[in-house]
């Protein structure tokens, strides 16, 4: 009996030559698996088509966009995990484990290609193939094959540099954007809308990065938090997001100490509720002013703050 694996197919080069290996040398019966996280480019129908031309025996395509954005960039947004570049890899590898689990289950596999430390920690029964070596226990920590989706991606047009300064205003409800300019948004559409305002004017250009969307949303969380959070538990609340972001490198996105993260930073944002106006121009997004709901020590102060004022102790 042959054996089941499941592979994330991305349409690219190396995970098509990874389905042909596991069907002509490795004789399995391959389950390729296309996770869209709003990768863009080719048509994920004709990825589906190509695994099976390529000799899969079963081809899926899920649609994991809202659950990526709610799920994966919604809390590296609150616990501001952008530094040097975007953790675009770092966020989807995860959740298309998770999917590549999930197939492995209702298609009876008992293999997965790769992403073997986030495979271990959803279901350690399952055995972890690389198509380069062949089949070893435990697997290591597996490259994504999805480069570029919502949260950020190669940065590959040069933005236009002569446009006029755009404003806009993000509303938060506990750390998450509702509202764009008064218009209620999900999570995947403050992420795209932003994605396309703020990267026409090369906003969030990281190395060979860009994360417009990203950079935008983290700028306007911070400048609120700071509104909003008591001067102490903001200043732990840094330590405990870079500990974050470092985990989530580290492909520990399935581990104790990231969950206990999570509910820690989860704590934190009941607060952060309000507005925050900020200017899009020659690459920046730089805050204008920012309203709170509750401002922790603002009971006698002014609606609207400019991006200078900060409140640096508790009243009374």
């Amino acid at each position: 009996m042959s054996e089941r694996v499941v592979l994330a197919h991305s349409g690219d080069p190396e995970s098509s030559a990874a389905i042909r290996w596991l069907v002509a040398e490795a004789r399995a019966d391959v389950v390729a698996v296309t996770v869209d996280l709003g990768q863009g480019g080719e048509d994920l129908a004709a990825v589906r088509r190509r695994a099976l031309d390529l000799g899969a025996v079963e081809a899926v395509v899920t649609d994991a966009r809202d659950e990526f954005a709610e799920q994966h960039c919604l809390p590296a947004l609150r616990a501001h995990a952008l530094d040097r570049h975007p953790m675009v890899a770092e966020l989807s590898r995860p959740l298309i484990a998770k999917h590549l689990v999930a197939a492995a289950d209702e298609f009876g596999a008992n293999a997965v290609a790769g992403f073997g430390t986030d495979v271990a920690a959803l279901d350690p029964r399952l055995a972890v193939i690389t198509p380069e070596r062949g089949r070893h226990p435990g697997g290591g920590k597996a490259r994504c094959p999805l480069r570029h989706n919502i949260w950020g991606w190669g940065a590959h047009r040069a933005p236009d540099w002569s446009l006029d300064p755009e404003e806009l205003t993000i509303t938060f409800d506990a750390g998450v954007p509702v509202a764009i300019d008064g218009e209620t948004v999900t999570a995947l559409q403050a992420i795209q809308e932003l994605n396309r305002r703020a990267g026409a004017h090369g906003v969030g250009l990281l190395d060979t990065h860009q994360a417009p969307g990203a950079t935008a949303l983290i700028t306007a969380h911070r400048e609120l938090e700071e509104l909003t959070l008591d001067r102490e538990l903001a200043r732990f609340k840094r330590t405990v997001g870079h500990r974050w972001a470092e985990l989530v490198h580290d492909g520990r996105w399935y581990s104790p100490l990231k969950d206990a993260l999570d509910a820690f930073i989860a704590d934190s944002q009941h607060q952060v509720s309000g507005e925050v106006r900020i200017v899009l121009h020659a690459g920046r997004a730089q805050v204008r002013d920012r309203r709170a709901e509750e401002p922790w020590c603002a009971a006698n102060a002014p609606t609207w703050y400019d991006s200078s004022q900060r409140l640096a102790q508790p009243c009374g």
